[in-house]
């Protein structure tokens, strides 16, 4: 579910107008763009969670059919 909410959060740096300050050049805005970045943080804790998890599950099934 993290990853879900992060990913769409995340959508928003596309999809909001006045995130590149810049005129189209790659630099985000103060109030909107670096406020969203932290997700991208956020984000990679998530993914980093989810593959410890599934790696345990997968360990742990391994196990029990031994």
């Amino acid at each position: 579910m993290g990853v879900l909410l992060f990913a769409s959060t995340l959508s928003f740096l596309f999809t909001t107008p006045g995130v590149t300050a810049a005129g189209g050049l790659p630099v985000l805005s103060v109030l909107p763009g670096q406020f969203l970045l932290k997700d991208l943080v956020l984000f990679g804790a998530a993914l980093w969670t989810l593959g410890d998890l599934l790696g345990a599950a997968s360990a742990r099934r391994g196990g029990q059919r031994s």
